[in-house]
């Protein structure tokens, strides 16, 4: 019979809680919306809280599949000719198929509409680059570059792929009450595979407070982690993922919302699970929890 090929701490300290994690980032959330922040910040604030971000899961139904690598991919480098990268990029999953959604976030005083109601030149300017990834991504090549840039796992070449696009963009303020922009802000993005949020939309996802956030790093497959929750775990259920990433050691001592102690605990516990992982020695993973 298998058994667990690995060692358990008996007494790990204890990550942040999670209602606790829940309520004070929501509350962090609010107070930089309502400071009047630049991009830049709204940037930084989400990378430390990778579970704001939209587009984790599958489009219209949560699937059991975590995205890959666990984590969201901050300003992807994507090859062509194009000035910006997205801001964000989640990989999400299902059994079927696999969702490169691409996330565009701008600074949240912009409007929407100019004062007689027409769209403004940077609302306009925001949804063209959602059409500029949305045909470097129908290409092919391009698809076969992601695929290897992200070192995506071999089952994907068995799933479609299914690209969505998800614009975060102005405040309810700005059309809060008034029904004919309500109606004008519904029908500025309707086709299928795209989404068009407020700020005020984005909150801390309970499903999703263990992902991190990563940037591409220079070899195909491997990723450089800038930002952990201080709800971040280890264990033997996200090891494979785990050893994907480089300088998580470095994100958790840069969390300054982790404690001290666990902070340590982590540093020892991630190159246990790596070595664990790399040994290929998995045998049989029969308890529940990580760490």
């Amino acid at each position: 019979m298998l058994s667990p090929t690995y060692k358990l701490d008996p007494n790990p300290p204890p990550p942040m809680d999670r209602d606790l994690y829940l309520q004070q980032a929501n509350e962090q959330w609010c107070r930089l919306l309502n400071s009047n922040p630049d991009e830049v910040a709204v940037q930084t604030f989400l990378e430390h809280n990778p579970s704001f971000v939209p587009g984790a899961n599958t489009p219209g139904s949560r699937s059991g599949h975590w995205p890959f690598p666990l984590a969201v991919i901050s300003q992807p480098s994507l090859s062509g000719s194009f000035d910006r990268v997205p801001d964000f990029m989640w990989l999400a999953m299902d059994s079927c198929t696999w969702y490169p959604t691409f996330v565009e976030i701008e600074a949240p005083n912009k409007l929407l509409f100019t004062k007689s109601g027409t769209p403004t030149a940077m609302f306009s300017q925001a949804r063209n680059q959602l059409a500029q990834w949305r045909t470097w991504i129908n290409e092919p090549e391009n698809q076969q570059i992601l695929k290897a840039r992200c070192g995506l796992p071999e089952y994907c070449n068995h799933r479609q792929m299914q690209p969505h696009f998800i614009l975060v963009y102005g405040r309810r303020s700005e059309f809060e009450g008034n029904g004919m922009l309500t109606k004008l802000r519904a029908s500025q993005m309707t086709a299928s595979d795209e989404e068009l949020i407020s700020f005020d939309r984005l909150s801390a996802d309970r499903g999703n407070d263990i992902l991190t956030c990563v940037r591409m790093g220079s070899v195909p497959g491997r990723y450089r982690a800038i930002g952990v929750p201080p709800t971040f775990t280890v264990g033997a259920n996200n090891a494979d993922i785990l050893s994907l990433v480089d300088n998580l050691e470095d994100a958790v001592n840069n969390e300054h919302r982790i404690s001290k102690e666990r902070r340590k605990f982590l540093c020892q516990r991630l190159p246990y699970w790596r070595c664990w992982h790399q040994s290929r020695r998995l045998g049989l993973i029969s308890h529940p929890c990580q760490e």
